[in-house]
């Protein structure tokens, strides 16, 4: 496969942003199946839940709205915060996701006032319909403001952790990118080849999460898929792409020109490129001993590092050997250009092989595998049963 991406390289691009947009395209038009409170019930809690809610017994989603005095206020006025309270029963009441309103509940010394909502649903799913209820809150509060009104529950955490889960992403991606780009930067000192492994990386998380979607109808999603997919994709995609290009500038060094990059990238990949499958089926396989937790949020877990990683793997096989062939190829003419020119002004060539057709050069088409054996210089090999000769030469 890297063999064919090499010798064509505009197809293996294509095709890859065509899978990749295609496996978002999908992930988004099928949507996701997140978990629900079912997924999470395991042993013998879990069954015991179950029981529980064929009896009419299953725990609700809860709000509970608690009206004290404002800071700096003193003691808490009773006939304010009673006020406050109808207001909370009545405006909460209104509210089609709203199962009962209890009684407003005083204290034992008389700071504070709490009135519980309980809501339609699901505990789990009352998250998805807690809005409503946090700005009927907040108008009450705004109408008093010599209280403080403020709502907790199961429904309003479980919205609060998602909102947070949410910025801690966007956080990562501020953070590690930059900091990414920035080191490949001093590393390369160049922007083409700093961009190649951060520009995988982002094209294999994008495909993973597309995938990730699917295959949440197999596996719910507990909602960090996304956060595993992100962070060990940006590693793994930047490793193993910096694993390829290592090893490919080696080939280029030892080969002296002779060479052509297409070649160069056959050896990389005859090497390195096994490397990354068996390493990539290795984080694959030990992922997937998560899935005997029969847990939804190990599952969870597994399935993104399990799909971002083989995602990786075959980006490694398809694009980045098309990248790496078109970057050589144009490295190759940049140099020949520039050898050029001082030539014509008279100055100094720097030493370097130029690059040639001919005896000598070995093209794509003409090179052997690596497993033929005999350093690239002397390629090929004379067992290997390759010939360098120029088609229609005399033997």
């Amino acid at each position: 496969m890297a063999r064919w991406s090499a010798g064509h390289p505009w197809r293996a691009m294509v095709g890859w942003f065509v899978f990749v947009a295609l496996c978002l395209g999908t992930g988004i038009a099928v949507g996701g199946n997140p978990a629900t409170a079912a997924d999470y019930r395991i042993g013998e809690a879990g069954r015991a839940e179950a029981m529980a809610e064929d009896g009419g017994l299953q725990q609700r989603p809860v709000e509970r709205v608690l009206i004290t005095a404002a800071p700096g206020t003193g003691r808490l006025d009773r006939a304010e915060a009673d006020a406050a309270a109808r207001e909370v029963a009545e405006r909460m009441r209104e509210l089609p996701d709203v199962r009962a309103v209890s009684a407003p509940v005083r204290s034992a010394d008389g700071s504070a006032v709490r009135v519980d909502v309980t809501m339609f649903g699901d505990e789990r799913e009352g998250k998805e319909h807690v809005d409503p209820l946090l700005a009927r809150t907040a108008a009450v509060q705004k109408a008093h403001p010599g209280l403080r009104v403020e709502e907790t529950g199961s429904p309003s955490i479980g919205k609060g952790t998602d909102q947070q889960r949410g910025d801690d992403l966007a956080r990562t991606e501020i953070i590690a990118l930059p900091v990414t780009l920035v080191t490949l930067l001093l590393v390369f000192s160049s922007v083409a080849m700093a961009l190649v492994p951060v520009l995988l990386a982002l094209t294999s998380i994008a495909a993973s999460i597309g995938l990730s979607t699917l295959a949440s109808h197999a596996f719910p999603d507990a909602g960090i898929g996304t956060n595993v997919i992100l962070l060990i994709g940006l590693a793994v995609g930047v490793d193993y792409t910096l694993f390829y290009l290592k090893r490919e500038r080696e080939e280029r060094a030892r080969a002296g020109g002779r060479l052509a990059p297409a070649a160069v990238v056959e050896l990389a990949a005859a090497t390195s490129g096994r490397a990354v499958v068996f390493s990539g089926l290795a984080v694959a396989v030990s992922s997937a001993t998560l899935f005997l937790v029969d847990n939804v949020i190990f599952s969870s877990i597994a399935v993104g590092a399990i799909v971002v990683t083989l995602v990786a793997v075959l980006s490694s096989l398809t694009v980045l050997p098309a990248l790496l062939a078109v970057l050589g190829a144009r490295a190759e003419r940049r140099a020949e250009r520039r050898a050029a020119r001082a030539a014509a002004g008279g100055r100094p060539v720097r030493q370097r092989a130029p690059r040639r057709s001919g005896p000598g050069r070995v093209s794509p088409r003409r090179c052997c595998a690596a497993s033929a054996g005999g350093p690239p210089w002397r390629w090929p090999p004379p067992s290997s049963g390759c010939s360098r000769r120029r088609p229609g030469a005399r033997p």
